[in-house]
């Protein structure tokens, strides 16, 4: 069934699924067990969108490539309405400020934390 639901939410990044985005996604299925069983397969995707935005971005590296980038940010969109429309409040603002410690380091010239941490310890926000 989970499948099905993130097949949906895929629309115009379903060529991203092949390329490590569903092992994204499949990593953070067990970190959201304790959300409502109709929510986790949207939680799981929007953390494993906003890893893969990030990544697509180069953030702390060279520059993406302008297509690279605009797909990466739609990654980051998608992620938030998804987080929107199925994660709490506390989870949603956990997230932002994950991608601003992204974000922030990269700016800086810091070395970046490991977003899946950083997102992991996110669903733990509630």
């Amino acid at each position: 069934m989970s499948v099905q639901v993130v097949g949906r939410d895929l629309e115009r990044l379903e060529g991203l699924w092949e390329g490590g985005l569903s092992d994204a996604y499949s990593s953070y299925l067990e970190a959201v067990a304790g959300f409502e069983p109709a929510a986790q397969p949207r939680l799981a995707l929007a953390a494993a969108l906003v890893e893969v935005g990030i990544r697509l971005q180069g953030l702390g590296g060279r520059a993406a490539a302008p297509p690279t980038l605009l797909v990466g940010d739609l990654c980051l969109a998608r992620s938030a309405r998804l987080l929107a429309d199925a994660a709490p409040r506390a989870v949603q603002v956990a997230f932002a400020r994950a991608v601003e410690e992204m974000a922030s380091a990269a700016a800086s010239g810091r070395s970046a934390p490991n977003i899946r941490e950083l997102l992991m310890g996110a669903f733990e926000a509630r």
